[in-house]
């Protein structure tokens, strides 16, 4: 074979299509850069003008289909490529009659995507493979060859290129310094001053997860509003990109190198040049809410769930067995009728309770909101007076950090060992992931204490988990004894409330 950009079209017209006369081919065109930084597809446009120019220069070329995986690595391996494996299971199936792209390193960084074709084409030995610069026949030996080699090439080059820029993103990373890519949502252009319109979402989104609300529903509310991620992609803002966002360690001025905090060569997190958002010990806080870690900062209330879609569940019992109430859908309630749509219920004996005691849902729900309103207003006038509290634990974190920082001062001097030095830090260094566990349960209960709402106004537009969590404040359980045969009407007096301490 040739392969100073022969075209392969001889090699149709050999297996019995006739020679001298045009074969209609139906060529898929693949296009793809790794780094797009402004989202503008201009250089996957160059890539399609490129090679559509190319495929028009062929006698019988079309290209029936564009597969384009723009701002996408081919060298990472655990980076997919949608796009690429749609363009295989189209050349397996039949849809097209082989591919064009602009070069061979568009298609493959790593091996194992060439072999992933050539598997294709030895099967069929009668699909194109095109590029600008030369054809490659992937169902000859010596074509496979010339593929596997520069395929190989551009491996090591894309190695290479890694290598330097990891040692590059390191140096950035030790003098707090930002790296390439897009700017961080949060900041302006220049990625060191503080954007104040996405800030306030961070920051009010902060406040509701500490307070009890969803990532999910933090998600909702910004998709409303027509929140969009930096790069300001057309697709809704996902619960992804949120997480991601209100995540990122960034925000409390640190510099992270692949989602974890760089820590320089004296132990301490290294301090970005940008302007913070939010301070660390808030940030971890935010953290831990999100990673799902309740039972380290949550208080002990077994109630204190997101899992409800009812405003009372678990927090109801029933006064004869004590079982946890769950609510239960009546499907003869009509719009406009009377009655109630639900009704709390004490489990049947299967399951638990002794399924002898009911009370219908609104009026309940309606009572016990009315109950805490007074509370709130209190508590509400009371935070008004009162200055927050700090955490107690703040002067012995200081002080472990302080013996910490000595005690790697003297081991650099020579005057203790490293096993020395080991056995006095492992024990600092436990205390202090007790009592920064401490500070984040600290700082989400003073949050959620100091959470108050006028009920009467605001506590409907509240999600059910904010809802919850005042009625939670005030309440620890809903004693709720049996109403008697034939009993109708609402009767506050048969339920008995567990106040909180």
């Amino acid at each position: 074979m040739n392969y100073a950009g022969v075209s392969t079209l001889p090699m149709i017209t050999n297996a019995g299509q006739g020679r001298g006369r045009a074969v209609a081919v139906r060529l898929g065109g693949y296009a793809r850069i790794s780094l797009d930084k402004d989202g503008k597809e201009m250089g996957v446009d160059r890539q399609r003008q490129d090679y559509s120019m190319h495929a028009a220069t062929r006698p019988g070329w079309t290209i029936a289909d564009h597969y384009i995986d723009n701002d996408v690595s081919a060298y990472k391996k655990t980076v997919k490529r949608p796009e690429f494996e749609r363009l295989l299971a189209d050349l397996t199936n039949g849809v097209i009659d082989g591919f064009i792209t602009y070069d061979l390193d568009r298609v493959a960084r790593q091996p194992r995507d060439l072999e992933r074709l050539i598997d294709i084409y030895e099967a069929n030995p009668k699909l194109v493979f095109c590029t600008i610069k030369q054809d490659y026949d992937l169902s000859d030996s010596d074509g496979r060859f010339m593929a596997r080699l520069l395929v190989n090439v551009a491996n090591k080059a894309s190695a290479d290129t890694s290598r330097r820029i990891a040692r590059k993103h390191k140096e950035l990373a030790e003098n707090g310094k930002n790296g390439g890519g897009h700017r961080a949502f949060g900041w302006n252009e220049d990625r060191l001053t503080v954007n104040e319109a996405e800030a306030a979402l961070i920051r009010k989104a902060h406040e509701d997860l500490l307070a009890g609300t969803r990532i999910s529903t933090v998600t909702r509310e910004w998709q409303a509003q027509g929140v969009q991620t930096a790069r300001k992609t057309a697709a809704p803002i996902s619960r992804t990109a949120v997480k991601a966002i209100l995540s990122n360690w960034r925000l409390c001025g640190y510099r992270a190198v692949k989602g974890d905090v760089f820590t320089g060569a004296d132990g301490k997190p290294v301090i970005g040049e940008w302007d913070a958002i939010t301070t660390p010990e808030h940030l971890e806080a935010v953290r831990a809410v999100l990673e799902g870690t309740k039972q380290r900062y949550a208080s002990k209330n077994p109630n204190d769930t997101n899992a409800y879609r009812y405003l009372l569940s678990g927090i109801l019992r029933c006064a004869n067995c004590g079982a946890r109430m769950t609510p239960n859908l009546r499907s003869s309630w009509t719009p406009g009728g009377k009655g109630s749509r639900f009704s709390y219920r004490c489990p049947t004996k299967g399951d638990g309770g002794c399924g002898k005691v009911s009370r219908a849902g609104e009026p309940l729900d309606e009572w016990i909101t009315a109950l805490v309103h007074d509370a709130e207003a209190a508590l509400a006038t009371a935070l008004e007076t009162e200055s927050p509290e700090d955490w107690p634990g703040e002067s012995r974190l200081a002080q472990i950090e302080a013996d910490r920082e000595k005690l790697m001062e003297a081991h650099k001097a020579g005057r203790i060992g490293v096993d020395t030095l080991i056995a006095m830090i492992d024990p600092l260094d436990s205390e202090k992931e007790t009592l920064k566990s401490e500070r984040t349960r600290f700082i989400v209960e003073r949050t959620r204490a100091a959470d108050t709402v006028s009920l009467a106004d605001e506590f409907e537009r509240l999600p059910i988990e904010r809802q919850r969590a005042v009625i939670m404040k005030h309440i620890k359980a809903v004693m709720v004894a049996p109403a008697g045969q034939g009993a109708r009407k609402f009767n506050p007096d048969l339920l008995k409330v567990v106040w909180a301490a």
